[in-house]
């Protein structure tokens, strides 16, 4: 008996850690905002890059690019807060992007105080392609 009392105390205790670590939906949207600035950041670069191949670019080209990137970077948190639904189920919280037309895309998982992304879903979806556009 008293083995069982033992078991159920740290099940208790186990699922009262995963209760107070399971992540709120800004450390949701701060991770995925991470990510996208810096895949998008990765694009931006091999584009210049890529483009410098091409055809010579000056200080005001790449200065134009810089602004153009910074501009899109500004843009990526608050349409990150406008369209992520994050369901806490009190040890785990899911994140959903929801729509009428594509339905719903589960992009991260929290657990332990930590958020893990569906990074595969991410690129794909939104055409974040590390190879390029």
């Amino acid at each position: 008996m008293k083995k069982f009392w033992k078991i159920v105390i740290i099940g208790v205790v186990a699922l009262g850690v995963l209760a107070a670590t399971c992540p709120g939906k800004q450390r949701h949207i701060d991770a995925e905002v991470k990510f996208m600035r810096k895949t998008l950041h990765e694009q931006a670069e091999k584009m210049v890059k890529d483009f410098g191949q091409v055809m010579e670019m000056g200080d005001e080209e790449k200065q134009m690019i810089a602004k153009l990137e910074e501009s899109v970077l500004s843009q990526i948190e608050p349409a990150v807060k406008a369209v992520l639904v994050v369901k806490n189920y009190g040890i785990l919280s899911i994140g959903r992007y929801e729509n009428e037309t594509d339905g719903a895309m589960t992009a991260s998982v929290g657990f332990l105080g930590m958020v893990f992304l569906n990074k595969k879903e991410l690129k794909t979806d939104y055409n974040f392609n590390m190879n390029g556009f």
